[in-house]
């Protein structure tokens, strides 16, 4: 799955890093239906958004790709 996130805009990875660790195994912030995988920036970076965790949510990557105008399939692995 893509990260909608390019690295060249990425402020403080460790920060990042250590938001994406305390959230491994949660649900979505939106829909609470799917496992989150993803952080996604409230105020973009594009924006001058900061990567703190008041600006972060933890998204699955269907919540996370709608958020950027992005249709993500989930295909049934069974």
């Amino acid at each position: 799955m893509p990260d909608w996130k390019p690295e060249g805009r990425v402020k403080d990875p460790e920060a990042l890093k250590r938001f994406r660790l305390a959230h491994v195994g949660e649900p979505c912030d939106l829909c609470e239906l799917r496992p989150g995988t993803e952080a996604h920036h409230v105020q973009f970076r594009s924006q001058s958004g900061d990567d703190v965790e008041s600006n972060l949510l933890w998204l699955c990557a269907v919540c996370h790709g709608s958020r950027h105008g992005v249709r993500v399939i989930l295909h049934d692995s069974g």
